[in-house]
């Protein structure tokens, strides 16, 4: 469960990307080309997939990591367990520590493993084949963009080492964890902006958005990128005049504004509640009582919060406005991310069962529902953005999404 009783939460409305030009940016003389779809989720979806290269994420990453430690351990796996921990597992007995030397940004416990080592205990219960060691991290793992980490990883009984170092940034530990084309229910779009870009370069290439809604680059040893589709490079947010900052070796280009189909507001939801509506034709029968003929049960997520404007934190009073509002009209797919930086979808503790877990890499039934993304379609038509009084710091607004049963 998140530890936080009071989330961050986002909007992420779906977009139709193909009518953009199918090579947006070179990088150098190599343009990045590819084929896009009409139905992306958001764009988490549009940008990384929900995962990332083969040989990037996590699981792929540890097991080329162990190779140059002593080579201890002939398979290693990285995840979420079934009670929402991170679990690392070998085929061969092992400790783990958070380690807070190396580079300046592993200062955040990501897995929440501890400084102190933690030893082996039971055999995993997560990833295929189960292997027989497993490290379960007793505190939280962080929500939210992922910058860097390292672990140190001990041989028992052996004198193997290393350290598990992440750099580059990422959407988020799930995303992390995930590979991009392994088919799975949330692996929904072959063509994606990340995907092209690494399969152009055969390099080290991220696209993410970060917790503030923005659309990042991460990418190290690659030409800087030179748009091609400027109608694309604005709906990121990006203006062409940003300078890259250097991360960790990285090179990492943020875009100046918040994606146009993205909102993030600074401040947590004042409400969040359900709404249900029972359809029926009904009729009434001579004699008495009625005939009833059950249409359907449709869900209604009732949202309310407060909007920054222009003198709160940040200012999204006109994006939502000009900008967002214009992906999120009646009837368009929205997503709910009830905790923004948990990019799972949400799952009611009685569907929880043998074959699907109460967590895992694509569900979480934290505060049985109340956390995770709430997939559905806008069914506001109109929003009146007044101010509640004559300073223009922020302005409530309502909304109501219908969830999707699929």
């Amino acid at each position: 469960m998140n530890p936080s009783p009071s989330p961050n939460f986002a909007l992420l409305a779906s977009t139709d990307f193909t009518l953009i030009n199918n090579k947006p940016f070179n990088r150098g003389a190599t343009a990045i080309s590819g084929t896009w779809s009409d139905n992306y989720e958001d764009m988490i979806s549009f940008l990384n997939g929900r995962g990332m290269a083969n040989g990037a994420n996590l699981p792929d990453l540890l097991l080329t990591t162990s190779a140059g430690g002593g080579g201890f351990g002939t398979d290693w796996h990285v995840g979420i367990d079934a009670n929402d921990k991170v679990e690392i597992s070998s085929t061969h007995t092992f400790k783990i520590k958070y380690n807070t030397s190396g580079a300046p940004d592993f200062a955040t416990d990501v897995f929440g493993i501890g400084t102190t080592f933690i030893n082996y205990s039971g055999s995993a219960t997560i990833g295929s084949p189960l292997l027989a060691y497993k490290v379960t991290s007793p505190g939280e793992w962080l929500r939210g963009e992922i910058i860097s980490f390292s672990y140190t990883i001990e041989q028992i009984g052996g004198a193997g080492s290393f350290n598990f170092n992440f750099i580059g940034n990422v959407q988020d530990l799930i995303v992390a964890c995930r590979e991009r084309g392994n088919g799975d229910i949330d692996d929904l779009n072959s063509g994606t902006l990340e995907g092209a870009d690494v399969s152009a370069t055969s390099g080290d290439t991220r696209w993410y958005l970060n917790n503030d809604g923005h659309v990042v680059n991460s990418s190290i040893g690659l030409t800087a990128l030179t748009w091609n589709d400027t109608t694309l490079r604005d709906f990121l947010g990006f203006t062409g005049s940003e300078v890259a900052s250097t991360v960790n070796g990285y090179s990492v280009l943020t875009a100046t504004y918040p994606c146009e189909a993205v909102l993030v507001p600074s401040r947590p939801y004042q409400q969040n509640h359900i709404s249900t509506e029972n359809v029926s034709q009904a009729r009434r029968k001579i004699g008495g009582g009625y005939t009833s003929n059950y249409v359907g049960t449709y869900v209604t997520t009732v949202l309310g919060f407060d909007l920054d404007a222009n003198l709160d934190l940040i200012n999204l009073y006109q994006h939502f406005i000009h900008k967002f509002i214009n992906h999120a009209s009646n009837g368009e797919r929205v997503n709910f991310y009830q905790v923004w930086g948990d990019s799972r979808r949400s799952l009611i503790s009685s569907n929880v069962n043998v074959s699907q877990p109460a967590h895992d890499l694509i569900y979480t039934s934290s505060r049985n529902g109340f956390e995770g993304r709430i997939r559905g379609c806008m069914i506001t038509t109109e929003f009146n953005l007044m101010f509640p009084n004559n300073m223009r710091r922020r302005v409530p607004v309502n909304m109501r999404i219908e969830h999707l049963n699929e």
